[in-house]
């Protein structure tokens, strides 16, 4: 019982992620020119409101849990997110995350793109993974990305919002970060389709392999969101725009994207 609670915290503490799904980090974040925090999000067109209420109902206590992320994760989640990439070479921390999406993101994104009738993502994504599998020594190495089969990343949040669910509330949770309604049941039901789920291992695996690839997670943003929070006047808002944008051209346009995109220079 001392076990499960200790990886329990553990879990938590690690599983904060203010970016929520992109692309694997390819050498340090350096952010050479100063940004300007003016999101292209059009919210009229999407929610047909450029009220933000409407979006964010409980802004209160949303604000109130990013202060206490932000402190998390300038404390704890930070560091060690700089101490991983200052030791660890860039390649090998590139193929450890090469390995973890093969085996454990790979299952979920062919179950996801074959419920929104995707099936040339679906034959992409067994492709990747048999080829990465073998050529690839087990994911480490991206061989299926060299021969031009690209990774199609879809979550069931992403089924939701292809389903009909367009419009959905902005939540931050504790140790999480930024997500929508629509992403916290999508997560629920991507739980459902971790491997570790069919080979036996219970619910707590799941959050230690959470807690695991977390620090992995952040370092995508390292030097981004900094630069974010040193040139925008409310960091919470500027996130909250990019974010929302962000998911929408995730569903709507389906593209593989990170909050750099967003910033204009």
């Amino acid at each position: 019982m001392h076990i499960y609670r200790f990886f329990l915290i553990i879990a938590f503490l690690f599983s904060f992620n203010l970016n929520s799904n992109a692309e694997h980090h390819e050498g340090n974040v350096i952010v050479e020119d100063a940004i300007i925090v003016e999101s292209d999000f059009d919210l009229e067109e999407t929610y047909e409101t450029k009220d933000y209420s409407s979006i964010d109902p409980i802004e209160g206590f949303n604000r109130g849990v990013w202060d206490f992320n932000l402190g998390l994760d300038k404390t704890l989640v930070r560091p060690v997110t700089r101490g991983y990439v200052n030791v660890v070479p860039d390649p090998f921390r590139r193929g450890l995350g090469n390995a973890v999406d093969n085996f454990f993101t790979t299952p979920q994104y062919f179950v996801n793109n074959l419920l929104q009738g995707k099936i040339g993502g679906a034959f992409s994504t067994v492709s990747r993974l048999v080829i990465n599998s073998t050529i690839g020594l087990g994911g480490f190495i991206d061989v299926a990305s060299k021969m031009g089969i690209q990774e199609r990343p879809e979550t069931f949040g992403d089924t939701l919002g292809v389903w009909g669910w367009k419009e959905s509330n902005y939540v931050q949770l504790p140790f999480k970060g930024p997500q929508t309604s629509r992403d916290i049941v999508g997560f629920i039901g991507d739980i459902f389709t971790d491997p570790l789920i069919f080979i036996g291992v219970p619910l707590w695996g799941n959050l230690v392999k959470t807690a695991g690839t977390a620090v992995d997670d952040r370092q995508e943003t390292l030097g981004v969101l900094e630069e974010i929070e040193k040139t925008s006047l409310d960091f919470y808002s500027s996130i909250r725009s990019m974010y929302i944008q962000k998911r929408a051209d995730e569903i709507e346009n389906d593209k593989i994207t990170n909050y750099q995109q967003y910033l204009e220079k």
